[in-house]
């Protein structure tokens, strides 16, 4: 009997771990979403971009790599590592970047911690991303959430 109840409960533990990974997240995405900021007199500027979002589940978790498409006249950005607990509906991805700050001329590097509420309807992709640069107080340096949106890549 505690054999059979011991193995009942890990089955359904594992269903349950099972039930919580959305297979919709998984694959490969091409995204719109703000690649970063400008800041001119205390005024705030959202920079737009696109790029290549590639999902995969491991174990209880989804990873993903966001490559930015290249823009001319800017040097390519490294690749963004993404993670979240799988769920269902809306998941939230958090990930560490890092920014280079021209103020005046000066260049100086400082961290970005995104965090991504993303939300699957069959090929569409749909959320927001919010930003934190760490250290720097001034305008820009919390970014309120702005709209991420993609569609599934086929093939």
């Amino acid at each position: 009997m505690t054999r059979t109840l011991l193995s009942l409960l890990a089955l359904a533990a594992t269903a349950t771990a099972l039930s919580a990974q959305d297979p919709n997240f998984v694959g490969a995405w091409q995204l719109s979403y703000p690649i970063g900021a400008m800041v001119e007199n205390g005024e705030v500027t959202v920079l737009m971009g696109t790029g290549s979002l590639t999902i995969v589940a491991q174990g209880d978790s989804l990873i993903g790599t966001l490559v930015t498409d290249s823009t001319p006249g800017e040097r390519p950005r490294p690749a963004v590592r993404l993670a979240a607990r799988a769920a269902t509906g809306e998941v939230t991805f958090v990930s560490h970047s890092e920014a280079t700050m021209n103020m005046n001329g000066q260049e100086s590097k400082a961290t970005v911690v995104s965090t991504w509420k993303l939300t699957v309807l069959g090929d569409s992709l749909d959320g927001t991303v919010a930003r934190t640069i760490e250290g720097f107080d001034m305008a820009g340096g919390d970014q309120p959430p702005q709209p991420v949106t993609g569609t599934r890549k086929k093939g």
